[in-house]
């Protein structure tokens, strides 16, 4: 670390809420049942538990730490389970079915094709007469009078909790919208205004809008990271917690209220945080995360070494616009549901048993079959050695419910084990592959790093399937996303629209690009980092004239128009290597669509330690444990390593099982596994 003190990182997860501590020298973790129904019960249980694994108290450990780094779910959960404010949105005349028609977008369910989900009502939404054309004119003021009325009919006819205000071409001049947005919280007090515009002044009006109803509809939610941020201060936490955000960086509490949909994919991102510095230590590019908890399989590339990005796309089931790391989740954790569907055929997920009840060998009343009971039924998990042995599982019940689901299928319990666990990771190969295909890239340039409670067991099968050569288990793999939440820096990003073809005039692109500046300067002090301690990166969104996707690019250099080539040159080249040389059309015109400003702001963080010893002598198994490794066939004994007595330089071959506290690596046959000095198990296919 960057300082004499302690620094946390808590992830608050669909089944357990993890924690780590380090003190620069040494990592110690701890896992509690997430409590759903208040989030920082949860969360201090955890950090109990590790205050005592350092012969400490909570109170006597917090004024001690310099860094309190939270990944939470208050977000993920009110979007997901539709639990947030009830939203209004008024907008430019004629442009009121905006959002009803949702881009023509379908998604399927029970055979049919349907909207995908609003946010807002058609009723709630109301149109007031305004007008600026795209180059930022002017046309029609707005009046105050009809938008007061459109203001008391949603508030006191309708009942909304909150507005959102987005006007057309509002990213070009937002001066109507600005004067709407004043006149609604002078009005109504108290009541939640947001502007698009403000937030995200960008073209594309849906997914600009988008964007501003998930904030407005999440404002509610941090209302309980509040209640524990009062808590942890009470308790002695002198500097108050950082917010890890879909981007991958951390925010303040505060700032993190005025735009709290930023951080719906906050433990996913931190566990790419972390999952990068692994991957420096172990000198690796090119990679892709596996994160395999109790509720999703979660995947996300790093290349260059740096974490793939995105500016839009889906955001559980909505698309929007929003700067944020590029991830792709699919429901096959170690809490997915198995079902029988309507054809008489086993499936997993997407639907989690979670913490409450949670699966059926942890004794809560569960009562479906998950991912967790087959791995114990098939002896992957050791029911006695749970959690370090902290939570015993109830094996026999687990084996019941197989036996009667396969009643039902006309099977076993243990084939209904082995084919719940075949089609989980079935659907993460699917997830995988076609992330590559969409990138264009080969599999076996990369390495997997293996993340969550469930990640161990899964990843090198999936690896092999996919021709993926190398896979990484960190030690701190099952709370590798709370380690993200300690180490992950400051950051701040602002965008705005620009849409000029190269070569633009300069003039205009370097005031856009002064305010920006200006702006994440300003964002990161508001954060509480110095000046001294910062980084802006200017990056900038291309395309090809009249296309309809674009391109991040980091901008090398000025504005100028010689440079500006130079830098489209560069898009020609990275749009080549991409898809393709037939791809490009000769002689068409390259646009800057957006500019954007990333302000990084260091801070203390915690890093991975190595060990410094070696191993001298071969490792011996703690025990055998029967594992069923092929299907219908007799369960086999297999040497079980703790992961405790393994040192940099032990080398094991499968197939093992190398059990830890909280987690669980299957080596399978024809894979060979080493520790480094970084006491990550680095798993190769010697059969490629």
């Amino acid at each position: 670390m960057d300082s004499t003190g302690l620094c946390i990182g808590v992830d608050v997860g669909g089944t357990f809420t993890d924690v780590v501590l380090g003190d620069g020298a040494t990592v110690w973790r701890a896992k509690a049942a997430t409590t759903p129904h208040d989030l920082g019960e949860g969360v201090l249980a955890a950090c109990r538990l590790v205050a005592e694994r350092v012969g400490s108290t909570l109170e006597a450990l917090l004024p001690r730490v310099d860094r309190f780094g939270l990944g939470t779910t208050a977000v993920t959960n009110a979007i997901a389970s539709r639990a947030g404010r009830r939203v209004g949105l008024i907008t430019t005349a004629g442009f009121e079915d905006l959002m009803p028609i949702a881009r023509a977008m379908r998604i399927p369910s029970d055979g049919w094709l349907l909207p995908p989900p609003a946010l807002v009502s058609p009723a709630n939404i109301v149109g007031v007469t305004e007008r600026v054309d795209r180059y930022g004119s002017v046309l029609k003021e707005l009046d105050p009078a009809e938008l007061g009325a459109a203001g008391r009919h949603l508030v006191d006819d309708l009942g909304v909790e909150a507005v959102v205000v987005s006007f057309l071409w509002a990213p070009a001049n937002d001066k109507n919208e600005r004067l709407a947005v004043d006149l609604l919280r002078r009005s109504h007090p108290g009541l939640a205004v947001v502007s698009a515009a403000e937030l995200l002044p960008i073209v594309r009006e849906f997914e600009r809008t988008q964007f501003a109803l998930l904030n407005a509809y999440t404002s509610g939610a941090l209302t309980g990271v509040e209640r524990l941020v009062s808590t942890l201060m009470d308790h002695g936490l002198r500097h108050p917690p950082l917010l890890v955000h879909s981007g991958g960086g951390s925010v303040s509490v505060h700032e993190a209220g005025v735009a709290p949909a930023i951080l719906a994919e906050s433990g996913p991102a931190a566990g790419v945080v972390a999952a990068l510095e692994v991957c420096r230590a172990a000198g690796v590019t090119e990679a892709v995360s596996g994160d395999m908890g109790g509720t999703s399989y979660d995947v996300s590339f790093i290349s260059g070494g740096e974490p793939a990005r995105r500016t839009r796309g889906n955001l559980m089931g909505f698309w929007t616009a929003m700067p944020m790391i590029d991830i792709d989740s699919v429901g096959a954790g170690g809490g997915s549901i198995a079902w029988v569907d309507s054809v008489g055929m086993l499936q997993v997920g997407p639907q989690s048993a979670g913490a409450d009840p949670g699966p059926i060998c942890y004794g809560r009343g569960g009562e479906a079959v998950t991912v967790t009971d087959a791995l114990v039924v098939l002896g992957f998990v050791d029911p006695n050695h749970f959690l370090g042995g902290g939570m015993a599982l109830d094996a026999e019940r687990a084996r019941q419910a197989c036996a009667e689901l396969g009643e039902r299928l006309g099977s076993n319990a243990r084939d209904v084990a082995w084919g719940v666990w075949e089609i989980a990771r079935a659907n993460m190969v699917r997830a995988l592959r076609a992330r590559f295909a969409e990138r264009g890239a080969d599999p076996r340039a990369f390495t997997l790093v293996s993340m969550g409670g469930c990640g161990g067991l899964a990843n090198a099968e999936i690896a092999s399937a996919l021709g993926i050569r190398r896979v990484l288990v960190p030690e701190l793999a099952s709370v590798l996303s709370a380690f993200g939440a300690s180490t992950s820096d400051v950051r701040r990003e602002r965008s705005r629209s620009v849409t000029s073809t190269v070569p633009a005039p300069q003039g205009p692109l370097d005031d856009v690009l002064a305010d920006l500046v200006r702006g994440v300067r300003d964002d990161l002090a508001a954060d509480g980092i110095d000046g001294g301690a910062t980084e802006i990166v200017i990056s900038a969104d291309l395309r090809f004239s009249r296309q309809k996707f674009e391109h991040e690019l980091v901008w090398q250099g000025g504005m100028d128009a010689d440079n500006q080539e130079r830098q489209a040159a560069r898009f020609r080249a990275e749009y080549e290597s991409r898809y393709g040389q037939g791809a490009l059309v000769s002689g068409a015109p390259v646009e800057v669509v957006t500019l954007r400003a990333t302000g990084i702001g260091r801070t203390v963080r915690a890093t991975l330690v190595p060990d410094p010893r070696r191993a001298t002598e071969e490792a011996e198994p703690r025990r055998q444990r029967d594992v069923q490794m092929v299907q219908g066939a007799a369960p086999a004994a297999t040497d079980v390593y703790d992961r405790s007595d393994l040192l940099p330089g032990h080398r094991l071959s499968g197939p093992v099982v190398i059990d830890s506290d909280d987690t669980t690596t299957w080596v399978p046959e024809g894979f060979s596994a080493r520790l480094d000095e970084f006491r990550t198990i680095v798993m190769e296919d010697d059969r490629s």
